[in-house]
This record gives structure tokens, sequence and C-alpha cells, in this order.
């Protein structure tokens, strides 16, 4: 009966033995057990911007302002966009595409492709046209063409020659007329007179913000041009 007890515990010692062996910590070079795949390469990967993406975001979304003397206006979608003129208002659509630094415009339409080097610095964009022209763009708004308002020189000048007319209509000025041109700030400065054909007879001075028609007249008094 002893014996019998003996090899009991013999097999028992043997068992735990065994079972604290297979529980305790693996050899180096050896896996403990299947390893769940990790996704943050996968994630890193899909939210990278893509070379085309980051190509396409050099023209913001929104209104820009060229040196030239008028408004492009870029839509969202990265190859569309239009023109206005600072001068009397009109332009033209156009499309775009971009490779690398190198831009290609057809302003109007597909035949009249126009190409440029683009290169941009903060809020200010160079392009260098093949005709050797060169031209800056300011980004002013994100508001595109459809929203962003402004008045045109001409209209500037046809609402200053109006008010100049509401507030001295007590004097003759049928014969009067108007003209405006674009400062280097960006305000505009109209002239109210009256052509003599050797000289112009100055009726009134009106420098004016172009977004707003606010500005001041000649002696630095306000005036606000928009009926």
């Amino acid at each position: 009966m002893k014996k019998r007890y003996l090899a009991g515990l013999s097999c028992l010692a043997l068992s735990l033995t065994m079972l604290l062996a297979a529980c305790g910590p693996a050899s180096p070079g050896e896996t403990t057990g299947p390893t769940e795949p990790s996704s943050t390469l996968d994630s890193t990967v899909s939210e990278a911007p893509s070379a085309a993406s980051a190509e396409d975001t050099i023209f913001t979304p929104g209104t820009w302002l060229s040196d030239s003397g008028q408004y492009y206006f870029f839509d969202g979608d990265g190859t569309n966009g239009r023109t206005a003129s600072l001068d009397n208002g009109t332009g033209v659509g156009f499309t775009y595409t971009l490779d690398g630094s190198q831009a290609d415009f057809a302003m109007g339409g597909a035949d009249s492709s126009s190409t440029c080097t683009v290169d941009r610095d903060g809020e200010t964009i160079t392009l260098e046209w093949t005709d050797g022209t060169t031209e800056r763009l300011t980004y002013i708004s994100e508001q595109g063409s459809d929203s962003f308002q402004f008045y045109s020189n001409q209209e500037l000048a046809d609402m200053a020659l109006a008010y100049y007319k509401e507030n001295n209509g007590a004097q003759e000025n049928e014969s009067l007329t108007s003209a405006a041109q674009t400062n280097d700030d960006g305000s505009v400065t109209i002239q109210v007179y009256e052509n003599l054909g050797d000289h112009n007879s100055t009726a009134a001075w009106y420098t004016v913000d172009r977004l707003t028609g606010a500005g001041t007249d000649g002696v630095g008094a306000e005036v606000y041009l928009v009926s």
C-alpha cells in the first residue's frame, strides 16, 4: 500500500513539473502564439496625401488677385476656374493641369493652351509664362466666383459720376464723364471731369475700396459710392 502511495506522489510531481515547464517564458526565438496584424502601416499609407493631391493644392480654391489686372477664381475640383478683369468685370473660363512645377492652362477653350512654371511662396504664386512674361497671384479670399463680390473700374467710374451728380445737382453737369484706374495698393482712384478738348476740367476725385465702394474724396471727406 505504501509503495502505491509513493508511486502516485511521484507521478503527480512529474505531471506538475511538465505543466510548469509548458507555462513558463518562451525561449529566445520561439513564438508564444499567433499575433494580431498591425494596422498602423495601413492607416498611415491611406491617410498620407498622394503626390497628385499635393500638387493640386498649389492653387488653393478661392479668389486670387493677379498683378496683371484680373482675378483668378480656382474651383475646389483642382481642374477648373475662371478670370474676371478689374477694368470691366469680364473674363473667361479655364481648365488647368499640373505636372510638378509646370502648369498648362486652357483659357476659354482647349485650343488656347498656355504653359507656365509655377512657384508658390506662402500666399503668393509666381507664374512664368513661356512667352517670357511673369504674373504674380495673391490669395485674398476663400470665396469663389459664385460668392466673391467686387466692383470693376467701369462700375466704380459710373457710380462716382452718379454720386457727384446727386450731391451737386445745382451745377451744370450734363457734360461730365468719369474714368478710374487701379492703384498699386489695390484701391481705385476715379476722376470726374469735363473734357474740354485740349484738357480736362476736373470736378472731383475719389479714392475707394473696390470691394465696398467706400473711400474718400479729394479733400479727405468720407464717401460711399454704393447707393
